[in-house]
């Protein structure tokens, strides 16, 4: 009887062994392809370690950043979508995987897929709530969306863990200024300016807010800094056709308005403003065609601004 026991024991035991040598054998495969840069088998692997067993860490953290590397190498031969599927089954596999849902939503955002990259930064936000490189991404994702006070504490949020990141003052600028908070912007803008002076974009954004207030020689200065540092800058060149404009100095502006549409074609402000001055100086057909111009770029910048795309669940058309 006692003999029959240890049998059945050492049998279990041998049983147990055996089970346990088979996802330790398959882990160590792909761990093998992820070495040699097989990371699309070496994923199908880790996948099916971790249906058997979800929290095995190792599978885990080598499905992860397997995933990373063949997403990072699909984006940069200008696979986007298929960066996107891979990202999105590794998701599927690991849904509460924070380096997967970060890469998730950057790439989302660098599509244009707004509304997902939201939803992903929510989840994200649920598990590391105070993430820098998060709260960052969701601000710039808010601002897409037109959501400004949410915009505005992610940003202030992240600015509190970095304060010297001159991207990220710019950024709080931009949503200031969208929301015609002047002061703050201004405020944010020039902080940007002191942490990294050699840059156009926040010089750019000082004109504008300038320009906004009504205030047309500093936002001539401005605007005129900036082309020293970007001379062929289409906002700038705008800006300071505008300035001219409402100045009613018709003659700079024309010449700074031509220079905006030659240096940024698709720039509907600067057709705009460069059809109303030909107008001033009695040009109807020039300003005709002009009008015509900022009329079907506006047109094409309202349908895009209205169509925020987003993936399909499964079943949808």
């Amino acid at each position: 009887m006692l003999a029959g026991t240890l049998l059945a024991i050492a049998i279990a035991a041998s049983g147990q062994r055996a089970s346990q040598s088979a996802p330790r054998a398959a882990l160590t495969q792909a761990q093998q392809l992820q070495s040699a840069g097989d990371f699309d088998q070496a994923c199908n692997l880790y996948e099916q370690i971790l249906q058997a067993d979800p929290s095995n860490a190792d599978a885990r953290e080598g499905m992860s950043s397997s995933t990373e590397r063949l997403a990072l190498s699909a984006r940069a031969s200008g696979n986007m979508d298929g960066a996107l599927a891979d990202l999105l089954r590794a998701q599927k596999v690991e849904p509460n995987d924070t380096r997967v849902l970060y890469d998730l939503s950057i790439l989302e955002d660098e599509m244009h897929l707004d509304r997902d990259a939201d939803k992903v930064l929510d989840q994200l936000m649920q598990i590391e709530p105070n993430e820098p490189n998060a709260l960052y991404a969701r601000a710039r994702v808010k601002l897409n969306l037109g959501q400004l006070a949410a915009a505005q504490e992610s940003m202030q949020a992240y600015l509190k863990a970095r304060p010297l990141d001159a991207s990220a003052h710019y950024g709080l600028g931009r949503i200031y200024l969208l929301a015609l908070q002047f002061d703050q912007a201004r405020a944010e803008f020039q902080q940007s300016i002191a942490i990294q002076p050699q840059q156009s974009e926040a010089y750019y954004q000082l004109g504008q807010t300038s320009l906004d207030q009504d205030n047309y020689p500093d936002a001539i200065t401005l605007f005129q800094k900036t082309l020293q540092r970007d001379p062929q800058h289409g906002g700038a060149l705008t800006g300071l056709g505008i300035s001219y404009f409402k100045l009613k100095q018709y003659d700079a502006a024309v010449q700074w308005l031509t220079k905006a549409t030659q240096a940024a074609p698709d720039y509907q402000p600067a057709h705009y403003y460069l059809g109303l001055t030909l107008a001033r100086l009695n040009k109807p057909d020039e300003s005709h065609r002009e009008l015509q111009t900022a009329a079907a770029l506006a047109d094409k910048d309202n349908k895009q601004s209205a169509n925020h795309l987003q993936l399909l669940s499964p079943g949808q058309p």
